[in-house]
């Protein structure tokens, strides 16, 4: 059997994405046939959710999980990560503090910043200085490093980053190793080790991630290895790969956005089956929105921010809003209707779910003015309580003293604003119309919103794949390995480029040394001398290539190209190895107990309630109509045609 899930393993395989209200569970066998199952997630302890619906189809040791985390990112969202100790240069104490002169609200007196995850009394200074070549201008002396190991009593992680650890990371490495030998259960985070890139304040920033949910992220994959014993653990990463359980408790900074990667990754798989090479990816879950955009291909990016913390790891390119079905519906100080991101979560839930939930969700919404038929069984099992959502509905209509149908609709149009906005902002804002691309809406509440938010960004065509509430566990079963390694170089593209092709040997064996029998590809963060950002491409064969595809990307992204040298600011090597080959067999998902019958939509629509599996592969079909299915709902409006592309849902605006 393979050690990291490729395409040796012969046994069960489990895709397990963890939101915030449903645990979805994928499990394809060694035949290639593929079982369902979803249930309430449990926030408490995730991992209570993963086990039982992996023990929903029995007990096997031979299985293995492949999974997308979201304990990393709760953690840091909610400031329950360790307490850390940040090292630095001396000098450099106010360094997360002191962050980039830009104004994240250009004319507010007072901007508001998120403050540090590491205080200011859990920062130390220590004597030593590296340049920015790599020379050592102040040795980091034996009494610095005892006075680091002495200070480390009592914190569960330490952060060290060094100012040009980049360039030269002994320094780094001797602390590291006493305060490894002194202090053997503490999570150290090693700048070098995160993020072997310039540019001290990102570097510091990511790095800190890394220690403050470290050992939050290490004790949750220990209690589930200890409960899956011992079948072994795969991570989605947020760049859409997949790593054992030792790289992402030693690196979870790199897991953030592990659960939507799962969405973008089976959003490509989808794409990439019905031949489209455009789409926008549309995930809408209970708790929030995660909107991506593929051209050609997953878009990565390096500069992301999670509740305004940069993170300067590879991720794909994912924008989230505060939108899902669980959102709640509240009055701000002005008066007006909010949508989100204030949520129900798994509990109590909508009020729909009858857990004792209260307050007005999308999803009451829906239930209500009939876009989810009232008989309808939520993942086959759950029903819903219309009564409980109308109460609900009626109550918060009343705080605004309209009528309950014009709030919920209300709720409905500001939730899908929201929503619109998300897209806008990974199309528009970034020179990509969006006429011309597909949208592929996925999640268990993204059916019922698709076709309106494509009417507002003039999209033709919708997706709704073939188990579009659990396509984010399946997408992490198309997950491949990947390992990543970049290195700050500097270096202007002249003649001589030795240098630059000993650094990618460099990395090539240090992503070969971590996963074997990968296809190892290279990357150049380029920018023309003197200017602050660069540019991601593919390494060119090359100098000379390189520079003649700068100029064209420079023109493509911007408009125009200079006449001046390019300088290779950051070079990255990313070794791939597909996860699994072969068909997956997706069944027909599992009718919800609906009959064929009438519901009233706007008070003036008649709608027909088909499950999916009445439709017909390749024959067209009119709306408006409400599709049910195991995971999902999807609304089609009057003017949508609707037909089957191999198991997928095609929606056609006419």
């Amino acid at each position: 059997m393979s050690s990291d899930g490729a395409t040796g393993w012969n046994g069960r395989l489990f895709g397990v994405d963890t939101g915030g209200t449903f645990t979805d569970v994928v499990l394809r066998e060694a035949d290639g046939n593929v079982s369902l199952h979803k249930l309430l997630s449990t926030p408490s302890d995730p991992s209570r959710a993963i086990v039982e619906g992996i023990r929903f189809f029995g007990d096997d040791a031979n299985l293995r999980l492949v999974h997308g985390s979201t304990v990393a990112t709760n953690a840091l969202l909610e400031r329950r990560g360790a307490r850390a100790l940040l090292v630095v240069s001396a000098g450099f104490e106010d360094l997360l503090y002191l962050r980039r002169q830009n104004r994240p609200e250009l004319y507010t007196q007072d901007p508001q910043v998120p403050v540090p995850l590491v205080d200011h009394r859990d920062t130390m200074g220590v004597a030593e200085r590296v340049l920015h070549d790599g020379s050592v201008q102040l040795e980091l002396s034996l009494a610095a490093i005892e006075s680091v190991v002495r200070r480390a009593v009592g914190y569960e992680a330490i952060a060290i980053c060094f100012l040009h650890a980049y360039a030269n990371p002994s320094h780094e490495q001797s602390l590291k190793a006493a305060l490894t030998l002194a202090h053997p259960s503490l999570h150290i985070s090693a700048s070098h080790e995160v993020l072997n890139e310039f540019r001290e304040y990102e570097r510091a920033s990511t790095t800190a991630i890394n220690a403050y949910v470290g050992p939050v992220m290490t004790a949750y994959l220990h209690a589930l290895e200890v409960e899956l014993s011992p079948a072994p653990i795969d991570v989605i990463q947020s760049n859409g790969g997949r790593y054992d359980v030792a790289a992402a408790a030693e690196f979870p900074v790199n897991t953030i956005l592990s659960g939507p990667a799962g969405g973008v990754v089976g959003a490509w798989s989808v794409a990439d089956e019905l031949g489209f090479d455009q789409i926008i990816g549309f995930d809408m879950g209970g708790t929030s929105t995660d909107v991506s955009l593929c051209d050609g291909g997953m878009t990565w990016t390096n500069e992301s921010e999670i509740d305004g913390i940069p993170i300067r790891v590879p991720v794909l390119d994912i924008h989230t809003v505060g939108a899902g079905g669980g959102s709640i519906a509240w009055r701000d100080e002005g008066g007006a209707l909010r949508v989100g991101p204030r949520s129900a979560g798994a509990s109590p839930g909508p009020a729909c779910y009858g857990q004792g939930g209260l307050s007005a969700t999308v999803t009451d919404a829906n239930l209500f003015l009939g876009r989810i038929p009232s008989d309808a069984r939520l993942a086959g099992e759950m029903s819903l309580d219309l009564a409980a959502s109308t109460q609900a509905i009626c109550a918060g209509a009343a705080e605004f003293a309209i009528d309950p149908v014009e709030f919920a609709k209300a709720m409905i149009d500001v939730a899908n604003a929201s929503m619109v906005r998300a897209i806008k902002v990974i199309s528009v804002e970034r020179g990509k119309d969006p006429r011309e691309f597909k949208l592929v809406s996925f999640g268990g509440a993204g059916g019922l919103h698709a076709c309106a938010l494509a009417e507002d960004l003039g999209i033709t065509t919708v997706v709704i794949p073939a188990i579009p509430g659990l396509l984010s566990a399946y997408g992490m079963l198309k997950a491949a390995s990947l390992r990543t390694a970049s290195r700050t170089v500097l270096m202007t593209l002249g003649h001589d480029h030795s240098g630059l092709q000993r650094v990618l040997d460099e990395l090539r064996d240090e992503v070969e040394s971590q996963m074997s029998e990968g296809v190892v590809e290279f990357f150049a963060e380029c920018r023309y001398v003197g200017q602050s950002f660069e540019l991601s491409m593919p390494w060119a064969t090359s100098a000379s290539a390189l520079e003649t595809s700068f100029h064209a990307r420079h023109e493509l992204s911007y408009g125009y190209h200079m006449a001046r040298q390019v300088e290779v600011v950051n070079v990255r090597a990313v070794a791939t190895r597909p996860a699994i080959t072969g068909a997956f067999c997706v069944p027909d998902p599992p009718a919800a107990a609906i009959k064929h019958g009438v519901a009233v939509f706007d008070r003036e629509s008649e709608i027909r309630i088909v499950p999916r599996q009445n439709l017909c592969e390749g024959q067209d079909d009119q709306g408006p109509m409400i599709i049910v299915e195991f995971s999902s709902t999807t609304l089609v409006p009057r003017g949508w045609t609707v037909s089957l592309a191999k198991g997928h849902i095609l929606l056609v605006r006419q």
